[in-house]
């Protein structure tokens, strides 16, 4: 009967944290190579001073002398943990590669030249393949900690960073030439301002290409039969003087930039020189110190939570992108702090001690941190909603630890609340001979499917009064990143702790 007690009180509780499910919240971090190396599965697993993290219920189960393999943890120490990761989404390198190619300062100035047609018509279309999908990002992540357990209780200080950019395009300010204040039509298909006068002799595109781009630009708003005549001609010749000859790519991608120039000069656009394409940084740097606390309900069901302290370093700047000064992104003007209160939860439940399941809630009262507000960017606080995990662990054999992690609510990142975070994962651990441990795993992202499945193996040695341990991550998909293939996602961790 009281079996059934608890586990509807475990039950009752997920459905009560499945009720944010959509609640903007950071990724859940993987911290601690253990976890790591098991595919960032610990929320049934941790059963040292990490628990404060992965599952504060299981401080409930220390130095008890029925808590099972927890009941023989008296303390432990973790002297230091500290990991870093890097994640690019979307295609982010590929995507700044290809707009890296074009010597934007050649292009801002007037007129251009006919070899230079294509460059134009090239890097318009990657600005614009960069405004159409919010999601290209690129994110930071490091975290840092050391604690304490004795018993039921324990003190600690973790620290995490979440730092990450994406881009704003400026797709109205994309001219290299203007007559005034603004840039018009005309300006755009002006010859002169395609370095040439009568642009005659092209040859690189076909009588048939030049009806269909003929037939496109017609329908086009504000545009004349001689703006669509001296468009055509111009470009023909420039691609021509470029040794281009044209492909239905090429049409489309002339098509895509004619498009885009029709809306910048019908919003008031005017030259590169006053782009105003940035990269918006936004970021929160965490020192938190929990107090915790677990207590055994029954034999088989302990309950604990954390009480912290915390104080943030939020960070929010947008440095324009063709300005060439990106090195200088973050400064003392860039970050605001501020401190708060976080509340932790954890349920853990024992099967013996061949299975259990976990389910750990953080950040329960939402704290916020202030933000300094942006013109670029509407917002003025960080919130840290609560993220929900739950986990399972089976020992089918007194070496082997299998287990599993799954995120509840479905995390927003902090940067533009588009990318989503739900990671599921699993792995195991492998005891050889109590001195070594060998652990492995994969994860993976249940929300977006830009980076595909991530590989993780760790290594754990015991060294009598200290456990080294080690742990790494890396992505099956890659990204192009200066002409050198690096995974989407790498991470690296590790920790060095005492354990009695």
């Amino acid at each position: 009967m009281r079996r059934r007690t608890y586990l509807f009180v475990i039950f009752y509780f997920v459905l009560l944290c499945r009720q944010g499910a959509e609640v903007e919240a950071r990724e859940w971090e993987i911290l601690g190579p253990r976890a790591l190396g098991m595919g960032g599965a610990n929320v049934a697993v941790a059963d040292d001073a990490t628990a404060n993290y992965w599952n504060p219920a299981a401080y409930g189960f220390f130095k008890n002398a029925s808590g099972g393999d927890y009941g023989k943890r008296t303390w432990s120490l973790l002297i230091p943990d500290a990991g870093v990761g890097v994640e690019v989404h979307e295609g982010l390198g590929e995507e700044v590669n290809r707009v890296s190619k074009y010597d934007y300062k050649a292009l801002s100035s007037s007129p251009l030249t006919p070899a230079q047609v294509m460059d134009f018509v090239g890097l318009i279309n990657e600005l614009k393949v960069f405004s159409d999908n919010p999601n290209r990002s690129a994110e930071v992540l490091a975290h840092a900690g050391i604690g304490g357990e004795v018993g039921h209780f324990g003190i600690g200080l973790n620290f995490f960073s979440d730092l990450s950019a994406v881009p704003r395009i400026d797709l109205i300010n994309i001219s290299p030439f203007s007559t005034g204040s603004t840039f018009t039509i005309d300006d755009f298909t002006n010859p002169a301002n395609y370095g040439c006068s009568s642009c005659t002799g092209g040859t690189a595109l076909s009588s048939a290409q030049i009806t269909e781009l003929s037939a496109f630009l017609t329908g086009l708003p504000g545009w004349t039969s001689s703006n669509v005549n001296n468009f055509t001609i111009a470009v023909n010749y420039g691609l021509t003087q470029g040794g281009i000859t044209a492909t239905s790519d090429t049409i489309k991608q002339i098509e895509t930039t004619a498009s885009v120039a029709t809306t910048a000069a019908n919003s008031g656009g005017s030259t590169f020189s006053n782009n105003t394409s940035r990269l918006l940084i936004k970021g929160l740097a965490v020192a938190e110190v929990p107090f915790t606390y677990g207590r055994a309900i029954t034999e088989d069901f302990a309950v604990g939570g954390n009480l912290k302290f915390m104080r943030g370093r939020a960070y929010h700047s947008a440095p324009l992108v063709f300005n060439n000064k990106l090195g200088n992104t973050l400064n003392s003007n860039d970050y605001v702090e501020s401190n708060t209160f976080g509340v932790d939860l954890g349920l853990l439940y024992r099967f013996g001690d061949k299975l259990r399941a976990g389910l750990t809630a953080r950040n329960m009262n939402s704290p916020s941190f202030a933000l300094k507000p942006l013109p670029e960017d509407g917002t003025d606080s960080i919130s840290e909603q609560m993220q929900v995990r739950a986990g399972v662990l089976y020992k089918p054999l007194s070496f082997l630890r299998l287990a599993a992690d799954i995120d509840l609510t479905r995390n927003n990142t902090n940067i533009t609340g588009n990318y989503k975070s739900q990671n599921i994962g699993g792995g195991l651990e492998i005891s050889l001979f109590k001195f070594l441990l060998l652990r492995g795993g994969a994860y993976t992202n249940l929300a977006q499917s830009d980076i595909g499945l991530v590989y993780t193996a760790g290594l754990g040695i015991n060294l009598w009064l200290l456990q080294l341990d080690i742990g790494a991550a890396m992505s099956k998909n890659t990204t192009q990143i200066d002409s050198q293939s690096v995974p989407d996602e790498s991470k690296v961790d590790f920790s060095l702790s005492m354990l009695f």
